[in-house]
């Protein structure tokens, strides 16, 4: 995406009251600018169309480069164009193209989509890699890209935030609330919770939050020897 600077374009917009700070919020948490947001989105939305002959050109020149050697890296950039290219012209990106021409480009493009379904769904992946991980997840949900100043929550996940009440809580205080849990006695339980030494059950869970081999590091402990290893390959080398 074309970055804008000093000498670019120009345009005094007027955004409907409040978007301009949702806008900056959202900016100002993932580190950005409201004008970065406002063409990122722009570009997304209105791509640049290209003419038939600087297309071909274009590649032609790359195909030139290309020809010096197969082990060229920018050989994966050359694909790239030739697809860029070829959905242009059917879907009139690519300007200046015989109709009848469009049309068998866009029949021999169909085929070849339902051929590689599997790749099409990878290059799918490939063109979400401009939106951010909030972004995605709102269009798992709404269908819509869309940015909030105050971050969703997140969805819960069980593997990354398991966590064990044994590991958490002073042995002292699990034990008492265990008493009272198994009596049925809520009240009592609530009040064991409330009187838990707050500022040592952060530290745990700080701790366990760490990477494992950084607790182990902490502890002064070494890992086992097992730690790290495929358990599907337990005979593998290291």
């Amino acid at each position: 995406m074309a970055k804008a600077g000093r000498g670019s374009d120009q345009y005094m917009l007027r955004l409907p009251d409040g978007l301009r700070d949702r806008i900056k919020a959202y900016a100002e948490r993932v580190g950005t600018s409201i004008n970065t947001e406002i063409v990122r989105v722009l570009e997304r939305e209105f791509p640049e169309q290209w003419t038939a002959d600087n297309r071909l050109e274009e590649l032609g020149k790359m195909l030139s480069i290309l020809n010096a050697g197969t082990e060229d890296p920018r050989l994966d950039e050359f694909i790239q164009k030739v697809e860029e290219t070829v959905e242009g012209i059917v879907s009139g990106r690519v300007t200046g193209v015989d109709p009848n021409a469009r049309d068998a480009v866009s029949d021999m493009w169909s085929g070849y989509k339902e051929r590689e379904s599997e790749a099409a769904y990878e290059e799918e992946q490939d063109a979400q890699m401009d939106y951010t991980e909030e972004e995605l997840a709102a269009y798992d949900v709404t269908g819509r890209f869309e940015k909030y100043a105050v971050p969703p929550p997140k969805k819960p996940n069980p593997i990354r935030d398991q966590m064990h009440l044994i590991d958490v809580l002073p042995p002292r205080s699990l034990a008492e609330l265990a008493e009272k849990l198994g009596k049925g006695d809520l009240e009592s339980a609530a009040k064991v919770v409330l009187s838990m030494p707050k500022e040592e059950i952060e530290e745990r869970i700080k701790f366990l939050q760490l990477p494992v081999a950084e607790q182990y590091r902490l502890r002064g402990e070494e890992p086992p020897a097992s730690f790290g290893k495929d358990p599907f390959r337990p005979d593998e080398e290291d």
